[in-house]
């Protein structure tokens, strides 16, 4: 008897190990393709465990027997929820859905259906592979609401991004940019390595920026970076190869044409203008001799130098260049179940198509996710650059390579090969410049967070992370004697920077099980962020030819200038409640509050909240029989965002030590204004998102108006005060507009797809109030009522055809050839009207092509390249072909004026205004996938090799190099500075670029 209630509890025993041992084991695949999947989510429900697929869609978990449910989901894939019925084995097909698809929204993630906000999502596929190192660059024309333009062709160079239209007249417009959860504050993000990016979500209305408050109205950009995987380990490699040259070369002067001007321009400045006639100008052009006989019988000599110009220069050939591109990349990607890691490597060497500019990036990354136990988790991520920039003088610079275009076709070189000084030119050369002078720019930076994740129950998580951002810039300049601003003995220069920024975050949230028809979820948390910037620079004459010599303090002419770091703090609260009924009704409420050190003590706490509801119509019953629609929610949201000046703690008087000689000394650096406050917008918008037979058709369309407030303006004061203006809140401005985007599936057999994907966004830009302090730059205004920085001047209405002269606008129905009496008006708007993107995407069994045209619309731009290339000054003459079409002698009919000594013909006017509009084939890539049998014999993966090009094609009826402009005109002692805009002066085109890659996975 003993033995036999013995044998029974062991097999009690053993059920009951069993019962707590059982392993669930299966696969999950996609239900179109079959393709295993990895990183689906396996959860049980009210036990705290799960787990992922590795890379080949297996999976295996522990689970009590009785267990009954399992949740099996997919960031883009339709979620399940899985009666086992006693099953230990669970194979699991997936379905794609767009309303599925999660969607960062600062904090958490929200799926379409839970979307109240409007936010725009890039793909991975869609950012690489692509010649272009910016990540603004790449993603240029490739979704609604984000403006991008390049502010030169240079490498190294910035962009300007504005989500649905400027904000600020002298703050930052430009987005904020989060990577991994880290703000950044060093503007590093064009340094991502775009081959790392996941995922970029663009929040652009107050509810979805609503938890970054007084850093969001001007949008915010999450970037979220490759995270760790399962499996195996994967590895990938990207070998990439290019060659740039410029788009276009500008018509200019033969060297005929331009010794022409120099026998008119002598001619006319000595009061012989009756003498001047275009064939006496060829005949006298064609002796090639210096003495040129008049009919009258009397004889001019052309000044000496008009030996030197006998030469066939061609300036754009000497300045430009046919230049070479490396890019290789490698990553590694692989894990357990408790430990995924991603890691890479990326190295790229770019020359630009301007002589003399280099740019070269070596980045890392490192993500791990780790699973400490069942409800806890943590996470790594580190991004790397450091960067060596072979830099030129700002375009505008004399000096600058495309600033030769306007000198003569004078040989460059002398007798003896050596460069020389270009005659008529401001004593230059810009072969000299170049192969004399060294400007330098390093950068190291690391973006990073640790993050941790304690799950108390399946209902309410608790999140921490501590974030940096850190950046060491430097630039070293040597200036030899032979260089313009070189001195006699040569010139040092040493501007360092150095940039902390710390951030920490924690939150909770609880999203209670309540039933299927009501759905709740709350988010509290706290933030704080310290940043820290100190900076130097050195300037010495020296006598030696070593980079930076002569900087030290023994040299009587060092000029030291130290700017010490300051603390500049944010401090915030910030919460989110979601409330959902019958997964048709949404309502979301948000708000943070925020307090800033920029700000005095009455003035540094803002409060941002906001609003949003949505409808799920395809959810309620009357849809049923509607079958051809498989999505549609209309939303709404209003909020309020902020932002702050671009420098620290203007509301106090501040200054900097300065050094000159052996002599120490501080500096105001402005004026104090303690009433400063936040600029705060308004924002209101109301969309439609729609999806159409089974997903093949979708889209949204959303309407916007946003209002901003307490405008940062520089106000003019008194010059008495050593300062121009002073920064006040003055004003308001407004943006209103409307997104329309649309992606369709056209064709999808088994081998052959066809898809495309347009976007367009419309917007308007006024200032609606500057209490008065209008403001006028060069050739733009800030004026009420109007677009910020509408082109104000005079307008040039052609040629008086008995004198020759420009003739302007005089304002009272009339003409005047007196440039000063000529009335300035409204003109023009750099701002553009509308902007967008169109991609069509092709497969073809093995082969991939990809094309994406990008458009701007509406928008001017004033050509002061082309005014200074009209020039007729004593310095400079002319050099654009089109100016040989000039009036002459009276009775000309001519399109342009007289060649005038005095230069008062090429004043600002209207005559250097074009439309600035254009279609420009962006990127085109065409791939070819080698067999999977194939590559797998070579214990390959996949092998992809692809060619393409970006800038190919450019439609537009602009005349200067490239329409893609943003300088902004610095303003020199106003705070805020970068106010002129839509001005195209010397800036050096967007490359086009041709390519070619290889990539493989094994």
């Amino acid at each position: 008897m003993r033995s036999y209630f013995t044998c029974l509890i062991l097999l009690l025993l053993a059920h009951l190990s069993w019962a707590q041992e059982m392993t669930l084991k299966g696969k999950i695949t996609d239900s179109k393709t079959s393709e295993p999947l990895s990183g689906v989510s396996i959860k049980l429900p009210g036990s705290g465990n799960s787990t992922v697929t590795n890379a080949s869609g297996e999976f295996q978990i522990s689970i009590s027997d009785g267990y009954e449910n399992v949740v099996v989901s997919l960031e883009g894939y339709q979620s399940q929820k899985i009666f086992l019925g006693g099953t230990t084995n669970l194979n699991v097909s997936l379905k794609k859905g767009k309303a599925e698809e999660a969607t960062s929204v600062g904090f958490g993630s929200q799926s379409k259906t839970e979307m109240t906000s409007s936010v725009s999502s890039i793909e991975t596929n869609d950012v690489s592979p692509s010649p272009l190192i910016n990540l603004e660059q790449a993603n240029q024309g490739k979704t609604t609401g984000m403006f991008v333009q390049n502010s030169s062709g240079k490498l190294g160079e910035g962009t300007t991004v504005r989500i649905r239209g400027g904000s600020s007249l002298s703050a930052s417009n430009q987005p904020l940019y989060v990577i991994d959860g880290v703000p950044l504050t060093s503007g590093n993000q064009s340094n991502i390595n775009p081959a790392n990016i996941a995922k970029i979500e663009i929040l652009k209305d107050a509810s979805a920026g609503a938890m970054y408050g007084a850093r969001a109205a001007n949008g915010v950009i999450l970037i979220t970076t490759k995270s760790g995987g399962s499996g195996k380990m994967k590895i990938d490699a990207d070998y990439q190869f290019g060659i740039s040259q410029t788009p276009k070369k500008l018509d200019l002067y033969s060297p005929e044409e331009y010794n022409q001007q120099v026998i008119e321009y002598t001619l006319r400045s000595l009061s012989l203008d009756q003498f001047v006639t275009k064939e006496r100008l060829e005949q006298w052009e064609a002796s090639g001799d210096r003495t040129i006989n008049l009919p009258n019988g009397s004889a001019v000599t052309l000044p000496s130098f008009y030996d030197s110009l006998n030469y066939n220069t061609d300036w754009q050939d000497e300045v430009f260049r046919k230049a070479y591109s490396h890019r290789a990349n490698l990553s590694l990607q692989g894990g357990t179940e408790k430990l995924g890691y991603f890691a890479s490597m990326s190295y790229t060497t770019q020359e630009g198509i301007l002589i003399g500019n280099k740019y070269d990036r070596l980045n890392g990354s490192l993500s791990l996710d780790s699973k400490i136990s069942s409800k806890l988790s943590a996470n790594l991520n580190l991004n790397y650059f450091y960067s060596k920039d072979f830099r030129l003088k700002e375009d505008q610079d004399l000096g600058a390579p495309l600033q030769a275009i306007v000198l003569p076709p004078s040989d460059g070189y002398n007798a003896d090969n050596n460069y020389q000084l270009i005659v008529r030119s401001l004593e230059y050369n810009p072969l000299t410049e170049v192969n004399f002078s060294d400007n330098l720019g390093f950068n190291n930076s690391l973006v990073g967070n640790l993050g941790l994740k304690y799950d108390f129950t399946d209902e309410l998580t608790f999140d921490i992370n501590g974030g940096m951002d850190f950046n060491d810039a430097r630039q070293e300049i040597r200036q030899g004697p032979e260089t313009r601003d070189g001195a006699l003995t040569g010139r040092s220069q040493l501007g360092e920077q150095n940039l902390k920024n710390y951030i920490f975050n924690g939150w909770f949230t609880y999203t209670p099980e309540l039933s299927d028809n009501h759905k709740v979820s709350v988010m509290l948390g706290a933030s704080y962020q310290e940043s820290n910037t100190t900076s130097s620079y050195r300037v010495a004459n020296i006598n030696s030819v070593s980079q930076l010599e002569g900087l030290d303090e023994n040299n009587p002419s060092l000029t030291i200038v130290d700017i010490p770091g300051q603390a500049s703090r944010f401090a915030s609260t910030f919460g989110r409640f979601n409330y959902t009924l019958m997964d048709k009704y949404i309502v979301q409420v948000s708000g943070r509050m925020d307090g800033s050190s920029k700000f005095g003590p009455d003035n540094r706490y803002g409060f941002f909240p906001a609003v949003s509801t949505g409808w799920n119509i395809s959810n309620e019953s009357f849809m049923e029989s509607v079958s051809p629609v498989s999505f549609l929610k209309l939303k709404a949201s209003y909020g309020l965002v902020g932002n702050t000046p671009q420098d620290d703690f203007l509301y106090r008087s501040n200054y900097y030590n300065i050094r000159y000689g052996n002599r120490d000394g501080i500096r105001l650096s402005n004026l104090a204004n303690p009433n400063l406050k936040w600029e705060t917008t308004a924002q209101m918008d109301i969309g439609l998102d729609f999806a159409f037979l089974s997903d093949r058709i979708s889209g949204s369309v959303d309407y916007y108006k946003k209002t901003t407030t307490d405008l940062l303006f520089p106000v003019p004061v008194s010059q008495t005060s050593g300062f121009a203006s002073v920064l006040k809140n003055v004003g308001s401005m407004e943006n209103k507009g409307f997104e329309f985007n649309l992606s369709t599936v056209n064709v999808e057999t088994g081998d052959f797809s066809w898809t495309t994907d347009f976007n367009i966004s419309f917007n308007q830009n006024k200032v609606t109030d500057l209490q008065g302090s209008n403001l006028i730059v060069g050739v733009n205004a800030f004026l009420e009522g109007e677009s910020a920085g509408v082109f104000y001047m005079r307008k040039y209405v052609g040629v008086d055809n008995v004198t020759g002269e420009a003739l302007y606008d005089n304002g009272l129905g009339g003409t005047t050839s007196d440039w000063e009496s000529a009335p300035r008006q409204i003109v023009g708007n750099p701002n553009p009207d509308y902007y967008g993107g169109f991609t069509n995407s092709f497969r073809f069994k093995n082969f991939e092509l990809s094309a994406l045209f990008q458009f701007v619309g509406g928008a001017d731009l004033y050509y002061e390249t082309g005014e200074f290339l009209a020039n007729s000054g004593i310095l400079n003459l002319g050099q654009l072909a089109t100016q040989a079409d000039r009036w002459y002698a009276p009775g000309d009919d001519a399109e342009y004026p007289v060649l005038d000594p005095f230069q008062e013909n090429t004043f600002p006017s209207t005559r250097w205004l074009q439309d600035g509009s254009y279609v420009r084939m962006k990127t085109l890539t065409l791939t070819y996938n080698l067999p999977s049998d194939m590559v797998a014999g070579w214990g390959m993966q996949y092998m992809s090799i692809y060619v393409g090009g970006t800038n190919l094609l450019t439609f537009t009826d602009y005349t200067g190099y490239d329409p893609d402009v943003s300088y902004f005109d610095p303003l020199d002692g106003v705070v805020g500075q970068n106010i002129s805009r839509g001005i195209d002066n010397f800036t050096a085109p967007q490359p086009k670029i041709f390519m070619g890659g290889i990539k493989i996975g094994l």
